[in-house]
């Protein structure tokens, strides 16, 4: 979904004050999802800036994440849903947890997932 530039200007804005991107970062590409843990969903906002991916996302923010293209060591296919998993439009990002060996993983549910995995791969240099 594209978004608009004062839309795009307004959530720059708001990424900005939560420190999840520089003055000099940009939002390129914006898509609607959702963010998987556990059996738990959150919708929101994933941004494809010139630096990150990241996700925005639930009322308290405790779900966001702030992803550097560099820190991105995998990616795959995955399913979605509550207790069996069927919905296939899931990604695991996995990456590096900044400033240490261990890694994080994170699953994400876009439309399109091939699209943005493809993008995301060629953002992270996979």
């Amino acid at each position: 979904m594209k978004l608009k530039p004062d839309a795009v200007a307004k959530w720059e804005s708001t990424l900005r004050e939560l420190e999840y991107i520089s003055d000099d970062d940009h939002i390129i590409e914006h898509t609607q999802g959702d963010r998987w843990e556990m059996m738990s969903q959150t919708r929101g906002n994933f941004f494809f800036t010139n630096e990150k991916f990241i996700f925005v996302g639930g009322l308290t923010g405790i779900s966001n994440f702030v992803v550097k293209y560099s820190d991105i060591k995998e990616m795959k296919t995955v399913n979605v849903g509550g207790l069996i998993p069927v919905i296939p439009t899931g990604i695991r990002v996995v990456c590096r947890k900044p400033d240490s060996d261990k890694t994080l993983k994170y699953k994400c549910s876009v439309m399109k997932r091939k699209e943005w995995i493809q993008f995301l791969s060629q953002k992270a240099g996979l």
